[in-house]
């Protein structure tokens, strides 16, 4: 029978802490659940296999135990002579760091795969890792026999998330879920890297996760690893699974180098650098060329491809523009230089007229000489200055 001197509270409000504990209850759900002080030898930690260690996470709850003390409760479920931890496992290792004995403990009385349900549906409001989430599913699952659509109703979530998690944690291997309980290796990389990995080449995904598991990388430094995974050589591959943190080392390096090489090189160094890349796409373009300009071409590809042409010599007749209204050319004036829009190259450079491509019926020799012209004004285009 509930004691004349028990505390009723909202859920959702803090308990207070000058409350005796082991007297206080609080209303949950309608249900009465009781906040006492339990010895932590009692706790059976069955579902630590679920959680994923955090030693950083440990030593800084520490810090707070120590300072301010234990402000919210842990979850335990009583269970006959039992008396199951089913959320706080962060808390409980820290009052081991600091030696306590007891832990503050909010007691539920109720079949244990309802309670898995509710501390499930209480993710919404809480942030649980994804493997967390999944391993509670898959207790949930086989061991009490809830199918994924019963499973869903019951914590208010869509059944593709259930099957989606329940999925992800059947991918992984029990030495990587090891590693991930563990915090060796962040779940984002086990699900997005080495997964991929393994399924491809087995040999590569065991290897690169027992040397992640030797290093610290960040999410980040591992989506820039995949990248170039997926693009090296068979050899480079290897050499990468093997050292991963040496071969991001390596690449930063490389990065830093280059970084600097464009400082020194400065907006100048960067427009020459461009310049050649635009020299570069010019020669391969003048290649193709006669494969794309051809006899019998239809109006309509033709028309297509000097459009696109067009457009990019009105591109670099704004740029001769601005570098003629910056005085680019010191001591020679405009008329010096060949202006592109007069798009008349050297005589030398004019093709024998009988070897003109023949474009089609007299109805469209108009049109014809106007593209014929146009096509011819493109070396012209970047005649340079004399």
């Amino acid at each position: 029978m509930q004691r004349e001197d028990a505390i009723f509270a909202d859920a959702r409000v803090v308990w207070s802490i000058d409350s005796p504990v082991e007297r206080e209850v609080i209303m949950d759900g309608g249900r009465l659940r009781q906040i006492k002080e339990i010895e932590l030898a009692q706790l059976e930690l069955r579902y630590a296999h679920t959680r994923i260690e955090r030693p950083e996470g440990v030593a800084a709850l520490a810090g707070s135990i120590e300072r301010f003390g234990q402000i919210i409760p842990v979850i335990v479920l009583r269970e006959e002579m039992h008396v199951i931890l089913l959320d706080g496992y962060l808390r409980v290792k820290a009052l081991k760091v600091l030696g306590r004995d007891t832990v503050i403990a909010e007691i539920w009385e109720c079949k244990e795969e309802e309670a898995l349900v509710e501390l499930l549906a209480r993710t919404h409001s809480r942030k649980w890792d994804l493997i967390e989430e999944a391993a509670l599913l898959q207790e949930l699952h086989d061991r009490y026999q809830l199918s994924q659509m019963r499973i869903a109703s019951l914590v208010g979530r869509k059944q593709s998330w259930v099957s989606g998690r329940l999925a992800l944690y059947r991918t992984l291997s029990e030495d990587l879920m090891a590693l991930i309980r563990t915090g060796s290796i962040s779940t984002w990389t086990a699900t997005r890297v080495i997964v991929p990995i393994a399924r491809a080449l087995p040999e590569h995904g065991r290897l690169l996760s027992e040397n992640l598991a030797k290093v610290s990388l960040s999410t980040r430094e591992m989506s820039h690893f995949f990248c170039h995974y997926q693009k090296a050589n068979r050899k480079q591959r290897e050499n990468m699974v093997r050292t991963p943190a040496l071969f991001l080392k390596s690449m930063r390096a490389q990065e830093e180098a280059h970084e600097a090489k464009v400082l020194q090189g400065g907006p100048e160094g960067k427009w020459l650098k461009d310049l050649q890349v635009v020299t570069h796409i010019l020669r391969g373009l003048a290649r193709e060329a006669p494969t794309l300009f051809y006899r019998g071409q239809t109006n309509l590809d033709r028309r297509l491809l000097l459009t696109a042409f067009e457009d990019s010599q009105k591109q670099f007749r704004e740029l001769e523009h601005e570098i003629r209204r910056y005085d680019a050319y010191p001591g020679k004036s405009a008329s010096h230089c060949q202006s592109v829009s007069a798009g008349s190259p050297p005589t030398g450079d004019q093709p024998h007229p009988q070897t003109l491509p023949d474009h089609g019926p007299a109805g469209d020799q108009g049109e014809v000489a106007r593209e014929t012209e146009t096509a011819l004004s493109l070396r012209g285009a970047f005649i340079p200055c004399a």
